[in-house]
């Protein structure tokens, strides 16, 4: 029986074995969970735009049994409370440097 992943980004996730074969893919989320963040500027350096940012919450899924949520590390972070939470980490990328999938998925521990 596999464990439920819900992939909650807006891309799909690969995840791959230690032979760099495909074990799973999971969808990108049809409406995928960000993290609000509030900007303000504080200035310019050469024309360049410097604004501080405020994070703030993401609108997840309520907790259910036995499902584990895949998010993006920011969303993870904004929530250190949720311990169904999972980070696509140990990342398999291409010659070029694009991200193709990971190898885990981490989980944040303690707050």
């Amino acid at each position: 029986m596999r464990v439920p992943l819900v992939n909650l980004p807006p891309h799909e996730v690969t995840i791959f074995d230690s032979d760099d074969r495909i074990v799973v893919r999971c969808p990108a989320a049809p409406q995928p969970v960000r993290v609000a963040v509030a900007r303000s500027e504080l200035g310019r350096i050469e024309g360049i735009p410097v604004v501080s940012e405020d994070y703030g919450r993401a609108l997840l899924p309520a907790p259910a049994a036995g499902v584990w949520y895949i998010v993006s590390a920011t969303v993870a972070l904004a929530h250190p409370e949720r311990r169904d939470l999972l980070v696509p980490t140990d990342l398999v990328r291409s010659a070029d440097g694009t991200i193709l999938g990971c190898k885990a998925l981490g989980r944040r521990v303690g707050s």
